[in-house]
């Protein structure tokens, strides 16, 4: 009874979107059946399986490995790139197969298949004679293809993981660290917040799988953002910077206000979806908390990144980015607080001062909101009355 009402559930939904032309008719009768058992399982429960492939994929590149040490395949380069490839193909035919799609274990197989494969084509492009920018740059663009094809929620979310981490390490190679956190959110709001303009804007037979894709790139790129605002302020400090030996800081003031001008366009498309002006008294009391909290946290820009990823999940009522982001915070506000650089006391003060000054501005806007929505039904009642 519970399959027959999901189902029904499921049909509704499915032609609800396609009245909107967000997927094509032939994808209700073809597709979106195919993959209703992968999207109607639990997020922890393909998060296990992902794990388990991950796993999985270990074991088996051990094996795979102690046969072609004896073979000397590791030797050649070449070698290895065919036998990458040549597995990432077997995961993805697999993962073709319908009858993989329904059983977990098959999905399991081709997930840790296609890792293996994907671990020996990074090992063979970074082990090669190719300079070092070239060999990332051809592993980001081998990661990127595979990320559209292959038709599965884990592996697009792992392999978004690795396209975004080489962006950062080549911005770190081109000395351009500051520009990571601006990038990575902005991948993050505009995957969140601008998900179904993106959708439209693909041909209609392609937007489920869009679809899927720009969910697997927002997740991706919310952990990654959460990652490197911590990662830029210890790497500094360890100078596990990229810098060909020379002397190379972290400016802190051009990241952090890259950050802000993001949050700032997270806010705009936020009050957008309320008609409210970015400019009018509610919108200049928001524009004033992100520029509080970003210029009090210059030196921990991790206070201003998990704000935002919170606030694009309460938005989007995103359960699991919102715990995610939740436990980031209150992750990221311990492992500063308790680290040797600056005295407990100026980090307890601008701590302080920085919660003070959020309840403050959200005192004043809930309170011109409340007062702006009575004056709005008192103005609504002296009309009915006049009528």
């Amino acid at each position: 009874m519970n399959d027959d009402m999901n189902n029904n559930k499921v049909h509704n939904v499915l032609l609800e979107l396609q009245q909107q032309g967000l997927i094509d008719a032939n994808a209700i009768t073809e597709k979106a059946v195919d993959n209703n058992h992968q999207e109607h399982t639990p997020w922890f429960i393909q998060v296990l399986f992902g794990f388990s492939g991950v796993f999985a994929s270990l074991l088996f590149i051990g094996f795979l490995s102690l046969l072609l040490f004896e073979t000397n395949a590791f030797d050649s380069t070449i070698a290895l790139l065919i036998i990458g490839l040549s597995l990432s193909a077997a995961g993805f035919a697999l993962f073709r197969n319908k009858h993989t799609r329904d059983n977990a274990f098959m999905s399991s197989l081709a997930f840790a298949i296609s890792i293996s494969g994907q671990a020996y084509v990074a090992f063979a492009l970074l082990s090669s004679d190719l300079p070092e920018p070239l060999n990332v740059w051809l592993f980001l663009l081998i990661q990127s293809y595979m990320t559209l094809i292959m038709p599965n929620v884990i592996y697009r979310l792992l392999s978004t993981l690795v396209v975004l981490g080489c962006v950062v390490y080549l911005l770190n190679y081109y000395h351009l660290p500051e520009v990571s956190l601006g990038l990575l959110a902005l991948i993050t709001i505009v995957a969140n917040l601008q998900r179904y303009s993106l959708v439209q804007s693909v041909p209609t037979k392609w937007r489920l799988m869009a679809f899927d894709i720009i969910k697997a790139i927002a997740y991706a790129s919310a952990l990654m953002l959460l990652s490197v605002s911590v990662y830029f302020i210890s790497a500094e400090y360890g100078q596990d910077f990229i810098s060909d030996g020379e002397t190379f800081s972290y400016n802190y003031y051009l990241a952090q206000g890259l950050l802000i001008l993001t949050s700032l366009y997270a806010a705009y498309l936020i009050l957008e979806r309320y008609s409210v002006k970015l400019l009018s008294t509610v919108g200049l009391i928001v524009i004033c908390a992100i520029v509080i909290l970003g210029v009090m946290s210059v030196y921990v820009s991790g206070l201003l990144a998990t704000s935002l990823i919170i606030v694009i999940a309460i938005a989007n009522s995103q359960r699991v980015l919102l715990g995610l982001g939740v436990l980031a915070l209150i992750s990221y506000i311990f492992w500063y607080y308790y680290q040797l650089d600056t005295s407990l006391l100026i980090k307890s003060i601008s701590m302080l001062i920085i919660g003070i000054a959020m309840l403050l501005m959200r005192w004043l806007l809930v309170k011109r909101y409340a007062f702006d929505s009575t004056e709005q039904v008192n103005t609504d009642e002296q009309k009915e009355r006049l009528l």
